[in-house]
Formats: C-alpha cells, structure tokens, sequence
C-alpha cells in the first residue's frame, strides 16, 4: 500500500489525536498523561516502547524486515504557559497553558508516521527510533534524552531528523532548507560597578549609570561594525537595572540581554567582543565591568545530504507545490540542536498558513491557529523520507 493511501486513511483519526492533545496540553518536563497517552496509542503496532525516565518521554523502536541503519525521529510533546485566545472549539481545557508552538501537531506528526511505518515495515532496510520528547521549551529535553542513552542505546542512532510547524508557509507544505536553519540561542549579563556618592557630588563619585547607558549603543556597533554583513548576528538587551533613590548615584548597574547567530564562529566572535567593549567603556569611565554569559542552545545546521533525500522524498509524494524552499533562516533556538553535537541530522518545517490572519501569528501568540492540513503533509514527508533514508544509507 502506498504511503498517501494510508495517510488518508488515518487522517481523520489523526485530527482527532491532534484536538485531544490541543485540549490537554502539559508543560515542560510534566508531560505525564501525553506520555501514556503516547503509549496507549501505539501498544497495538510492532513498536518497542519504552518510557524514558522519570515517567515521561517514550522511546520506540520499530524494526524493518532488513537490517540497517538507525533513522531518529523526534517530536516534542511540552505546551507553553500562555492563556489560550483562539476561540476554537477544542481550546485547552488547562488554564494557563497552551500548544501554542504547535507541539501537539509535532507529536501527531510522529505518531501518524510511527502507524504508517508500522504498516509499511517490510519496506524498511533498517530501524526507526522514534522519540517523543519533553521539555523543549526550557531548553532540558533533548539533554534529558541524550543523558538516558535513547541515542547511544542499541539500535543506535545513525542520523536524526525533527519537524517544526511554521506560520510562514503554507498548509500543505513542507519547508526545507540546507546549511543553518535556526540559531543558537544564548544570554549574557553585564554588571558595572562604580563607587556611588551623593548626586550632588559626581565629580567624587565613580557613576556606572551612563556607564551603562554608553554600553547599550556601544554594543550595537559589535553587529555592525565586528561582524561580517554577510554572516547574521542579533544582540538585545532586555533588562538595565541600577540605582534606588532619585538622590544616590547607584554603585552598580546591571544589564541583561540575548544573542542569536548562525554558526559557531559568528557566536564566539560575539561573546568574545561584548567582553572587550565592556571591559574597555567602563576602564575608560573609571569602573569596572563583569561579563557573565549563559550558553543556550547551539545553532540548528542542517546536514545537507538529509536535506537533498527530504527534497526528493516530498516532491515524490507531494510534488513540486508540496515543496516549500525556506530562502532564510529563522532566529529562533530550538533544543534539537543538542542532538546535533552528537550526529547529524534535520530540521524541516511543517507548513501552518492559511488565508485566515489567525494563522500568520508568530509561534507563542496565544491566538495563532495552526491550519491541520499540516498534519497529513507532516506524516507523508517524515513517513517517505525515513524509508528513502535507509535505502539509500545502505
């Protein structure tokens, strides 16, 4: 049987699956009824499953009628903590929290390709490790899945793949792209100390308050001046804090912000550079500067090989208008990148757009709707593309 066959067959469940989990949404790291919802779901195919740890996340191992290699595909299952303003009729039924990245479509995706693979299973030459993840919202899920094996595990995983909805794409389509594809996601914090005084007597004071205001522009000229136009770097600072009295030249000030780049050298160049502009603008004001920064997610690379069997896949069963060539990146992190520290893989998009503006909405607006049309895309490109994979990696 055909791949677009089955999809069709099962698509209506799928939706199904999609407005349960839209209703019960979990946060990161609690994810416990998804979990057995997961479970429950998929006890009836050939899949070996297997609970994580600490009672969420699954793992399952589908084997093909062929030995070979290990395809990874991962969905994430954790909702944000946002109050739901989509007026559907299958609104989270949890107060405060919402699929609002589309989460409950990544785990529909994922099951919908674990119960066509299971079907199709003489067709594969190897094994799929299908891997249903929590807490990628806090940026702990993927480490809390490397950290219990599920990678390094027999059958070991060869290459691993994940899809992200996305509201700059049409339903339907499946959006690709080679090289980067989402950033890394770090943040920084600056503390400048002075030695405070009175307000009426600067001039016997250390004052890091315009200290801190020259930084704030100072910095800005690290992207535009440091960095090559041709590479993508965004440096935000979010937060400045200092003084307590309108009287009191404060003795410290501190400021907060993010940085989004691309590769590994942009990102150490950055860091690098925010260090020395500190250090010199406040030695040059007479105070001190301390640069403490907090690595997030490293970048989303794309391995190309994966990309180019994603292309031939989807256009194979969706054609060419199935295919959505992505023209630029997104700086936006995602936790997936730490499984690329440990052996390459693939990031590709799930389109989410229709005519209607609710939509269009970025990803943690608590009004986006997510077009399901995605969701049968979603399961014929993940289904055709892991059976291809293991053809070809032979």
């Amino acid at each position: 049987m055909e791949i677009k066959n089955i999809v069709s067959e099962i698509e209506e469940e799928m939706i199904r699956v999609r407005r349960h989990l839209h209703r019960n949404p979990e946060l990161s790291m609690k994810e416990y009824n998804t979990t057995q919802f997961v479970l429950d779901y998929l006890k009836d195919t050939s899949v070996e499953l297997s609970v994580i740890n600490d009672d969420i996340g699954v793992v399952g191992v589908l084997r093909g009628k062929k030995e070979g290699k290990t395809i990874g595909l991962r969905g994430d299952m954790d909702a944000l903590p946002i109050l739901e303003q989509t007026g559907l009729d299958f609104s989270s039924e949890v107060e405060g929290s919402m699929h609002a990245c589309g989460h409950d479509l990544h785990t529909t995706v994922l099951l919908g390709t674990a119960i066509v693979l299971d079907r199709l299973k003489d067709e594969l030459e190897g094994q799929v490790k299908f891997i249903f993840q929590p807490g990628e919202e806090v940026m702990k899920g993927a480490k809390f899945v490397i950290e219990n094996g599920v990678l390094s595990n027999e059958p070991k995983v060869d290459k691993i793949v994940c899809l992200h909805t996305w509201p700059l794409v049409d339903a339907g389509k499946i959006g690709v792209r080679h090289g980067p594809i989402m950033a890394a996601t770090d943040t920084f914090e600056i503390e400048v100390s002075g030695s405070g005084g009175h307000a009426a007597h600067p001039h016997i004071a250390t004052d890091p308050i315009p200290v801190a205001s020259q930084l704030v522009s100072s910095l800005q000229n690290i992207v535009s001046r440091q960095i090559s136009p041709l590479n993508s770097a965004v440096l935000t600072l979010g937060q400045i804090h200092g003084g307590n009295a309108d009287n009191i030249i404060a003795n410290k000030v501190t400021l907060s912000g993010s940085i989004r780049t691309l590769d590994y050298e942009t990102r150490d160049k950055m860091q690098e550079s925010i260090e020395l502009m500190a250090d010199h603008v406040a030695k040059a004001n007479h105070t001190d500067a301390k640069v403490t920064f907090h690595p997030g997610s490293p970048p989303v690379i794309n391995d190309d090989e994966l990309v180019d069997i994603m292309i031939e896949s989807t256009t194979a069963e969706l054609g060419e208008e199935g295919l959505a060539y992505l023209p630029d990146p997104s700086l936006g992190g995602e936790d997936f990148s730490f499984y690329l520290q440990e052996t390459e893989g693939m990031l590709f998009r799930i389109g989410t757009r229709n005519d209607q503006e609710q939509s269009t909405r970025s990803l943690h607006n608590p009004g986006i709707i997510f077009d399901e049309k995605a969701i049968p895309a979603g399961i014929t490109a993940m289904s055709a593309f892991a059976i291809n994979y293991l053809k070809k990696d032979k």
